[in-house]
């Protein structure tokens, strides 16, 4: 015989397991742990309609109520984690990977997964829509992390002529190498003409 919270406990494990990746959602579990919080919510209802008709208040009572009480708290938790962290990781993927789910994570999402990932998809498309000249990552961009150097060595990969930059001229041949500031040259590794080594 299973205890009280046994379930949520497996949902936990679970969780913790797979906090990288996104796993098939776990049906059965999620709708276990909700069946036994409504079962403990009525044996609550039950045990707090019996104390009313006592005269005097038995303690066992109140210690089980409190017991039972404290489950569904903990079970509610769980699962509220658990869906919090697939939701952060299904906008993880959305905004790393773009607009389009892989088939591998559409099998392992739930019906109402689906359609959060297909609204917060268009919300992301919309905002993204405002900020056009500005690289908020996903898809390959580089986004909005801080750059680990102000400067880097860059290798030539076409030719591209002279290029103006803050500290002087750039002469861009084919195979040469310069060591300079990163914020002058971004838009010329993005264009393919330079490649950061």
């Amino acid at each position: 015989m299973s205890t009280f919270a046994d379930s949520a406990y497996k949902l936990a494990k679970e969780a913790k397991r797979t906090m990288e990746i996104l796993a098939p959602y776990n049906e059965d579990l999620v709708r276990s742990i909700c069946r036994e919080i409504r079962f403990l919510c009525s044996l609550i209802d039950k045990i707090k309609a019996d104390m009313k008709t006592e005269l005097q208040q038995n303690p066992s009572a109140i210690t089980t109520v409190l017991v039972h009480h404290l489950t569904v708290k903990r079970s509610k938790r769980v699962l509220m984690a658990y869906h919090r962290q697939r939701v952060n990781r299904i906008k993880q993927i959305i905004w790393d990977q773009g607009n389009v789910l892989s088939s591998d994570n559409r099998i392992a999402l739930s019906g109402p997964e689906i359609d959060f990932a297909k609204d917060y998809s268009e919300l992301m498309t919309s905002y993204k829509q405002n900020f056009m000249e500005i690289d908020l990552g996903g898809n390959g961009g580089i986004g909005l992390d801080p750059p680990d150097d102000l400067f880097i060595e860059v290798r030539v990969l076409k030719d591209a002529g002279e290029v103006q930059t803050e500290y002087g001229v750039l002469n861009l041949k084919r195979g040469s190498q310069f060591y300079v500031r990163r914020t002058d040259v971004e838009s010329l590794i993005r264009s393919g003409y330079l490649k950061h080594v």
